[in-house]
């Protein structure tokens, strides 16, 4: 009986993975038919598999009920995540070609090319200034208001999460092993792996928190689409700085022995790390561009 009950608390655990519109739907349901009949491997692995299909292809029966207020939250809290992927790759590159400056002059495409990684990443964060500073402002006077001390720890998670890497970073540094030049594998396995994972770990933090937020503060609807009208150019923002990889890293790899030796984290090359930096930043291009093409939809409708 207890395995059942662990079983079906994890199935109600994978069923919170789901988009929104559907659990509002059909989440009673679920997890009532869980509770009678908890299911084991497999049914948790459809759970998990079902939930990743639902947010890459979202069915009208469950969508098309959605108000523009809820439409514009899920989208701007979709964009939000999506420039989170594209901050790390864009903060990979800014460390990696900070001395790259004698090859870019060689290379004049290396230079237009982190031009617009440049301008990618000041219009992207005047899109989050614009949009967002609003929202986490009625968010934080909602929490006094109500004295909701759920809502102030969503909007403390990120900073909490900031600190939590700080500080595993300081115990990595002082117990993992000497480098003594190069990339050895003590290194490599006691340091830049889990602070790799920590890193990663506390952006995905980041990127959850503004959507759990907005459903609890329940922003108004003319900050709502503030927010959407600024995704728009956050949209543009991350085309610009996925562009901008782009050419710069087949550009480096042509550059006669630039890219080759070991720099980025793994001990991996500066243009093997590049690389993917590019494959995170075109990876949210596609969500990204769906998001802002319902949230524009949503914000005419709030019209």
């Amino acid at each position: 009986m207890r395995r059942g009950m662990s079983r079906a608390r994890l199935g109600g655990a994978l069923v919170a993975l789901y988009p929104e519109p559907w659990r509002d739907r059909y989440s009673e349901e679920m997890r009532a038919l869980l509770e009678d009949d908890p299911p084991g491997a497999r049914g948790l692995a459809s759970l998990l598999a079902g939930a990743a299909r639902a947010h890459v292809r979202p069915q009208r029966c469950w969508r098309a009920d959605l108000a523009p207020a809820t439409a514009m939250r899920l989208s701007v809290g979709a964009l939000f995540a999506c420039w989170m992927l594209v901050s790390l790759a864009g903060s990979a590159f800014a460390k990696l070609t900070e001395h790259m400056d004698p090859v870019e002059h060689v290379h004049p495409l290396l230079s237009a090319a982190r031009g617009m990684v440049t301008a990618g990443a000041a219009l992207g964060a005047a899109a989050v200034a614009i949009g967002g500073l609003p929202l986490l402002w009625q968010a934080l006077s909602t929490a006094v208001r109500r004295r909701d001390r759920r809502l102030v720890g969503l909007l403390a998670s990120p900073a909490l999460a900031g600190c939590l890497l700080f500080a595993l970073a300081a115990v990595l540094a002082t117990a993992a092993p000497s480098r003594h030049g190069g990339f050895p594998a003590g290194f490599v396995l006691g340091l830049l792996v889990p602070l790799a994972l920590g890193t990663c770990a506390c952006a995905l933090v980041g990127a959850l928190a503004p959507k759990a937020v907005m459903r609890r503060a329940e922003p108004p609807l003319a900050l709502l689409r503030l927010a959407a009208w600024a995704g728009q150019a956050l949209t543009v923002a991350i085309a610009l700085v996925a562009l901008g990889l782009s050419v710069y890293v087949p550009a480096l790899w042509s550059a006669v022995g630039a890219g080759r030796a070991p720099s980025g984290p793994l001990g991996l090359s500066t243009g093997v790390t590049l690389v993917l930096a590019l494959g995170a930043a075109l990876t949210a291009v596609g969500p990204a561009l769906l998001a802002a093409g319902r949230a524009r939809r949503a914000a005419v409708a709030a019209g």
